[in-house]
């Protein structure tokens, strides 16, 4: 079981552009960061990827910083608590 660390923006304190992907997969009904990149392959496809990372960032970035979150604050950490 994973726990969430109370003090999870010391340990995984997301972008702009990974805390808009957040945002954008908390609209498209995700409620985990599990469940935010699970919404990656389809966000990637989406026409929304301008608008939500600008032209700064890339998918691919937004990936990593999801996969370190998953290490690092599970799966099961509710969107609420990182956006």
């Amino acid at each position: 079981m994973w726990l969430v660390s109370s003090t999870w923006d010391e340990e995984f304190a997301p972008s702009a552009g990974a805390l808009n992907t957040l945002r954008w997969a908390y609209e498209m009904g995700a409620t985990t960061l599990g469940e935010a990149y699970d919404l990656l392959d389809q966000f990637e496809l989406s026409n929304d990827v301008p608008e939500v990372l600008g032209h700064d960032d890339t998918v691919e970035n937004v990936r990593e910083e999801f996969e370190f979150g998953l290490e690092t604050v599970g799966p099961d950490t509710p969107l609420t608590t990182l956006l």
